[in-house]
């Protein structure tokens, strides 16, 4: 089977970030972007099951049985916004199928940072009790989250990962909760990284008319969407 550009079909995966949604502004545009253009996009809830059991593993468990679900002959481009972007990361290590990656200040070492957002009261409370709350935006609330999250985090590998396909990441110069020395590393480490540095804060979206056409371009350069 061929799409309208007469190559393999592919889908693209949208994997927003931490304390986020399907209805994110970013999840959104891209979403109409690509659809414009006859690509498939899917936008999986990753407050799985719940946002208070969400853990990195379950996340990655539910979108590797989704793609897989998918036809045999299709292809996967991942797009991860944050921590969605170290989900895309890890993902892309494990499923043959993503031949491509677009990240937007992508959460490496989430693990090891959470000592910077969190002060020691807050975290070993967070350890004592079993859950802490933080600020959701999908639900302009603060929603409770179990210590299994962190404890899950502490198991999986978030920094000095390695790809092997081509990724272009956008981080911008201000960002306060990701900084942009993560990606720089990341992209010191795997030379098939086109890193775009913006002079933006960690959420990108002074920046975003500028991501999707660059996005747009990448998929163009390697062939997963045709040209104009």
């Amino acid at each position: 089977m061929q799409d309208q550009f007469g190559k393999t079909p592919f889908d693209v995966f949208y994997l927003h970030g931490f304390c986020s949604s399907p209805s994110s502004v970013k999840a959104v545009r891209f979403k109409n972007m690509l659809t414009e253009i006859g690509v498939s996009v899917e936008v999986p809830d990753l407050n799985f099951p719940s946002f208070k059991e969400m853990t990195l593993s379950n996340q990655i468990d539910l979108v590797e049985k989704q793609i897989n679900q998918m036809p045999r002959d299709s292809s996967v481009v991942l797009i991860g916004s944050s921590m969605g972007g170290l989900l895309a990361s890890l993902l892309s290590e494990r499923i043959k199928r993503v031949k491509a990656l677009v990240l937007l200040a992508p959460g490496f070492g989430i693990a090891r940072r959470w000592r910077e957002h969190l002060n020691e009261e807050e975290y070993d409370n967070w350890k004592r009790s079993g859950e802490h709350s933080f600020y959701h935006h999908a639900h302009d609330a603060y929603m409770p989250l179990s210590y299994a999250f962190a404890q899950d985090l502490e198991r999986m590998k978030t920094e000095d990962i390695i790809v092997d396909l081509p990724c272009l990441v956008f981080h911008g110069l201000k960002d306060t909760t990701v900084p942009i020395e993560e990606s720089r590393r990341f992209a010191s480490l795997n030379q098939s990284v086109d890193l775009r540095v913006l002079d933006d804060d960690h959420q990108l979206l002074n920046s975003l008319e500028h991501m999707l056409s660059e996005s747009l371009e990448f998929l163009r350069r390697h062939q997963l969407v045709g040209s104009r």
